[in-house]
């Protein structure tokens, strides 16, 4: 009994430091696109989208609900989409262009928050 306990202590560690991961990453993700956003130079935004790239692929690596998995893993690879050409155009020097492609990954995000929440009738009543 003493090692099922233990088992099950350490198995709801894991899942819930896997949480945190994703919950970490996304924080980060909302500091480095804070960041992009104020950016006004192509030298300071370029290391701002490689960052922000390599914490949406990380975050696409996350464990989802399943039943919303599918659609968030798409909506990620949508933003990799956008930052992508977000870092096209700074690279050219359109700043202009790349603020664009990051208004549209934060309309995405208020997209896909929306769906993460359930309402409370949801929960209720299923």
């Amino acid at each position: 009994m003493r090692n099922f306990c233990l088992s099950l202590c350490l198995c709801v560690t894991f899942a819930v430091s896997a949480a945190v991961d994703l919950e970490q990453t996304m924080k980060n993700m909302g500091f480095q696109f804070k960041q992009a956003i104020e950016a006004t130079d192509s030298a300071t935004l370029l290391p701002v989208l490689d960052e922000l790239i390599a914490q949406t692929e990380q975050a696409q690596q996350a464990t989802f609900a399943a039943d919303k998995a599918e659609q968030f893993r798409e909506g990620l690879a949508k933003v990799l989409t956008e930052l992508g050409a977000a870092k096209a155009a700074a690279q050219q020097d359109d700043i202009a262009s790349a603020q664009q492609h990051l208004r549209q990954v934060d309309a995405l995000r208020k997209q896909y928050h929306k769906q993460r929440k359930v309402s409370i009738w949801q929960l209720l009543f299923g």
